[in-house]
């Protein structure tokens, strides 16, 4: 399939620089909504090990426009003027890129992914625009709680020489549990005390707390959005899952609206090939489930 790159300038002062990706006219599948590829960190708009740019061409092949920008001070895209947060920042520039492609192509609805906290900023925006439809989340938010060590070092555990190390004062799971000392669990308050203590969202935060990350994911699948998470087997992100999301997540998944897929033999941001092949056929082929 014939595929179209080119630059766009956008933004009120149209400092914002991305590429959009798009099949060629006669391979256009009208009804696709557009994929929004978030910046991961300080990296610009290729995305780690270039993944973005192989996930927007191969998105574009299965028929959808992909945008991938680069956020204010990252790239090539200028600083802002403002002293907004970057919570803020981001989406407000998000909504920025869906209003140009839904003037410029007509499209009404939007799947944003991301990588790391580019899949941060995903569930950030989209939580709060009911334009998008679904999202990516390639290892999102690592809040890890106190029994990530045990999880961590749980190969370790039944290994005989870990526990001579643990009795001889050497042991490395001994040092992570005194850094993560547990903590004690809270009482249950009553219902109506429960939701009097409700905290308001703090979108402003670039980290949510536990509570709000579980909340945003359960508002969209709710609403009926779908979601994707991918993980690294061995990642703080994945336990997280584990941990907030599992239970909560059952339902949705056996309806098809949530996917997880679990990657091993990887780091943080799937630098083997052969690790990127999945992860790229796996956002497509829910992008195409999502979308169609």
């Amino acid at each position: 399939m014939l595929l179209r790159e080119r630059t766009l300038l956008f933004g009120d002062a149209k400092s914002l620089v991305g590429i959009i990706t798009e099949p060629a006219p006669s391979d256009e599948v009208q009804a696709r909504p557009a994929v929004i590829l978030l910046n991961s960190g300080i990296l610009h708009r290729v995305g780690p090990n270039r993944l973005h740019v192989r996930l927007a061409r191969r998105l574009a092949e299965a028929g959808f426009p992909v945008m991938r920008f680069d956020y204010s001070g990252i790239g090539d895209s200028r600083p802002r003027t403002d002293s907004a947060p970057f919570a803020r920042s981001a989406l407000a520039e998000t909504r920025e890129c869906m209003d140009l492609l839904a003037a410029s192509r007509r499209v009404r609805k939007f799947l944003l992914a991301g990588i790391c906290s580019g899949a941060d900023s995903a569930l950030s925006a989209g939580a709060q625009d009911d334009r998008v439809t679904g999202v990516a989340l390639i290892e999102p938010y690592a809040i890890p709680g106190p029994a990530f060590p045990l999880y961590q070092y749980r190969r370790q555990i039944l290994d005989p020489r870990s526990w001579w190390r643990l009795l001889r004062g050497r042991s490395e799971i001994l040092g992570s549990l005194r850094a993560h000392p547990a903590e004690p669990a809270p009482s249950d308050p009553p219902a109506a005390a429960s939701a009097a203590l409700e905290p308001t969202p703090d979108f402003d935060s670039i980290v949510p707390s536990r509570g709000e990350f579980v909340r945003r994911v359960k508002g969209l699948v709710e609403r009926g959005a779908g979601v994707c998470f991918v993980y690294s087997s061995e990642s703080p992100a994945y336990f997280n899952y584990l941990v907030l999301l599992r239970r909560e997540m059952r339902r949705p998944r056996a309806k098809g609206r949530v996917r997880v897929q679990v990657l091993k033999q990887t780091d943080h941001v799937f630098t083997p090939l052969a690790v990127q092949d999945v992860l790229v056929e796996t956002v497509r082929d829910w992008a195409l489930t999502i979308g169609s």
